[in-house]
């Protein structure tokens, strides 16, 4: 994933947060270590030999648990 895609997983859950009146929206560190903690996943998934698109399903996965 690129640095834009790193930053979009941010962007995605403050949005959720936001949308959803959760009080976690205005905390950048929750945000930014569930963000760093999706990418890493990513990272993980991908080296693992999963495509991009279950790499990123697997990302999702992390950025959006105990929300969904």
């Amino acid at each position: 994933m690129s640095k834009i895609e790193f930053q979009y997983t941010r962007l995605y859950l403050k949005k959720y947060l936001i949308d959803n009146d959760n009080p976690k929206a205005d905390n950048a560190d929750f945000i930014n270590n569930r963000g760093a903690a999706a990418e890493d996943a990513y990272e993980k998934a991908f080296r693992s030999g999963l495509t991009p698109n279950q790499a990123r399903e697997v990302a999702m996965h992390v950025l959006m648990e105990g929300f969904e």
